[in-house]
């Protein structure tokens, strides 16, 4: 029954452990032999009486495998957002963005697009299964920062913001700082105009209706103050004394009132004001009577508090020549109790009433004017400004102030909020657009991310048995993808590195991307292979002739790592809910010595090419089916491939994966609810002296 396995594993042996170029007429003479012996038999299971424990296997030959596993340690989703402003009108042209974590915490961005007119956004990812939630965030300021997306299902279809916006959790990050703490300044907190208000700390002074904030402010605000990005590097006029000022000057006697429009923060900000004559400034802190209360707990609702964009509240009837600062009370707000505490530290709009040591960083309020609707925007930064984890984006409490009549503050040395910029006019703001310049293109999306690879591994004697080590040709891969205001791919850019080449066969590696070749240009960097339907991207000619050493053997020197890129635009560009964003379709042919390229080798459930030969699809070990919709899975429900999101690290020549990595079997026989995260290097889950660990 083994007589053809033999033959492979003495033939594997003998090649990876001689020197290669003094067996080259050797090697040509058994490869005449190879495909009479060995394709003119398959291998059969082999016989085993355990009892299929799935922890017990010592071969992949004794899983039991559930039909219809795909051995994906990924998951598909599909996600569609509305974005609502707080009248619940729709909030279009919003940028969306999916992060792995909080970017402090090390997240990964998954996606990055905009809403649609009608502020809808629908887009589907492929996601690591660890993960159970997702980071959430928008352009939109009346929408919370860093809000938790739980992945409990695979559509995930959700209302952001509106009226009554859906109860969602937020994810803060951790600070470590140190600062003094200004306890005396809490005495002087009087709560005249502010008497009481409820648990989320939201006043009882509201005004009805609240305030329509039109979503073109709320965009322009974007612009100048977005999230995470440093208000020194972008805008550092803003923090000029000399240029701006902070302060409401009143020029006649006029009502007062100041308007939430968001937060930023993780903290439980208080937000106040404290008043004085123009020509009796307070030399100091100290120096001021009163502090007076304006929104005890200036939060959104559902992000550690109970605002909306909109509410809005009377702070006074003010004469002639007087001046309004604020300031906050950093994580003021106790929500456990209800109470105003002395919080992390004291910040005012005047610097010099600041802790920090260096003037230079001693700021934490900007200023600008909105010259359309005679507004005065403020925002805090809330964190001091020498802790590493302050983003210093100031907009970690924003309000605007207004009078009546509306001409009664003085507008002079205020620096004019501008219109946000659109260059290309794509309708993607300069801030938010990666390609502010070009129409054609505004964002990039990347799989697995940014700055890390997937891996995908073949056996390559499909359709027969191999034997498990996962190593005949081992490929790690990035994509970037390039996508435009309608949230369409335009351009594909691909980068690949060929690790392994464990297998006496000429393998070729392949990708099939989901589009036309008729629509593909300016194709670069690889083969575009003709008589295909769609395009398909040959990368790699010939691996075995690539690599002098099969990269597998512990005892052997190490050949290079191959690097390849391609890169490739659409003529017409196909929307990301069509064409993904994932590892496509990756594959490999070459036998019968790499003369044969009817013989794909894909990963389980995906199909084959135009160029593919049904023909093989029901012989030797593989039981594809396409009527049943399955495909490159054994009769046993064994895969000749492989992938993970994450690099992978590959067995020894000749050792069964489940030797190697001893939570595969679990995995795979569970249906992928155990140990998703099989093929890391947590404690317990491999086998080292059995996986290759050279570079």
């Amino acid at each position: 029954m083994y007589i053809c396995l033999t033959f492979y594993l003495y033939y594997d042996l003998f090649f990876k452990s001689a020197n290669v170029f003094k067996l080259n007429n050797m090697k040509n003479l058994l490869f005449l032999a190879i495909p009479i012996l060995f394709f003119s038999c398959k291998r059969e299971m082999p016989k085993s009486d355990k009892t299929n424990d799935i922890n017990t296997v010592s071969s992949i030959f004794e899983m039991e495998v559930p039909d219809g596993f795909r051995y994906e340690s990924s998951k598909d989703y599909s996600f569609q957002f509305r974005i609502l402003n707080a009248k619940d009108q729709s909030a279009g042209r919003q940028i969306v963005e999916l992060w792995t974590d909080l970017p402090e915490n090390g997240g990964k961005r998954l996606f990055k697009g905009l809403s649609g007119l009608d502020g809808n956004i629908s887009f589907p990812l492929k996601i690591a299964s660890k993960y159970s939630s997702l980071v959430l965030n928008t352009s939109f300021l009346g929408i919370p920062e860093n809000l938790i997306i739980k992945l409990n299902n695979n559509n995930i279809n959700l209302v952001l913001g509106g009226s009554a916006p859906l109860k969602l959790e937020t994810k803060n990050p951790i600070f470590n700082f140190s600062g003094v703490r200004l306890l005396k300044n809490l005495s002087k907190i009087s709560n005249k105009m502010v008497p009481t208000w409820n648990a989320d700390g939201v006043p009882n002074n509201l005004l009805s209706p609240r305030d329509v904030v039109p979503n073109q402010l709320v965009n322009d605000i974007w612009s100048m103050l977005p999230s995470r990005v440093a208000v020194p590097t972008t805008h550092p006029e803003l923090l000029n004394d000399s240029i701006t000022k902070r302060t409401i000057v009143l020029t006649k006697r006029a009502d007062v009132f100041v308007t939430f429009i968001t937060e930023g923060a993780g903290f439980r900000n208080t937000l106040f004001y404290y008043r004085y004559n123009k020509n009796n400034p307070p030399a100091t802190a100290a120096a001021i009577d009163t502090l007076f209360l304006i929104f005890p707990n200036a939060s959104l609702k559902n992000s550690n508090g109970g605002l909306l964009t909109g509410d809005k509240v009377y702070i006074g009837t003010f004469g002639a020549d007087t001046v309004i600062e604020y300031g906050i009370i950093s994580h003021g707000y106790d929500i456990n109790t209800g109470t105003i505490g002395a919080g992390n530290w004291f910040l005012y709009g005047n610097k010099n009433f600041n802790p920090e040591p260096n003037p230079s960083i001693r700021q934490h309020m900007v200023m600008l004017f909105d010259n359309v609707g005679q507004r005065y925007i403020m925002g805090f930064e809330d964190i001091i400004r020498t802790a590493s984890g302050c983003d210093h984006d100031f907009n970690d409490v924003l309000f605007y102030t207004t009078s009546n009549p509306l001409d009664a503050i003085s507008d002079d040395d205020i620096a004019v909020l501008p219109p946000a910029n659109d260059t290309d006019g794509d309708g993607v703001k300069d801030v938010d657009d990666e390609y502010p310049t070009d129409a054609a293109r505004a964002f990039n999306n990347y799989y697995p991310s940014i700055n890390t690879s997937a891996s995908v591994s073949f056996e390559d004697l499909w359709p027969y048995y191999g034997d498990y080590d996962m190593n005949d040709v081992m490929v790690d891969f990035r994509y970037k993808i390039i996508t435009n205001a309608s949230n369409a791919v335009k351009d594909v850019q691909g980068n690949y590195t060929l690790r392994a080449s464990g297998g006496q066969i000429d393998n070729s590696f392949a990708v099939e991307f989901p589009t036309l070749r008729s629509n593909v240009q300016n194709f670069t960097g690889a083969v575009l292979e003709a008589g295909q339907t769609n395009a398909v991207a040959k990368i790699i000619s010939n691996i075995r002739s690539l690599q002098s050493r099969w990269n597998t053997i512990p005892t052997d020197p190490i050949s290079d790592t191959l690097n390849y890129s391609l890169s490739f635009s659409l003529i017409n560009p196909i929307a990301i809910s069509t064409f993904g964003l994932n590892e496509y379709n990756p594959f490999i042919w070459g036998n019968d010595n790499g003369k044969d390229r009817s013989k794909e080798i894909h990963l389980p459930g995906k199909t084959p090419t135009t160029l593919a030969a049904d023909s093989l699809f029901g012989t030797g070990n593989d039981r594809t089916s396409r009527s049943n919709n399955k495909y490159y899975l054994s009769e046993h429900n064994l895969p000749w491939a492989i992938l993970t999101p994450e690099r992978f690290d590959y067995p020894i020549e000749r050792v069964d994966i489940v030797n190697a990595h001893l939570k595969f079997a679990s995995w795979a026989q569970s249906n992928g609810t155990l140990f998703p995260v099989w093929y890391k290097a947590n404690s317990g889950y491999r086998d080292n002296t059995k996986i290759y660990n050279k570079p």
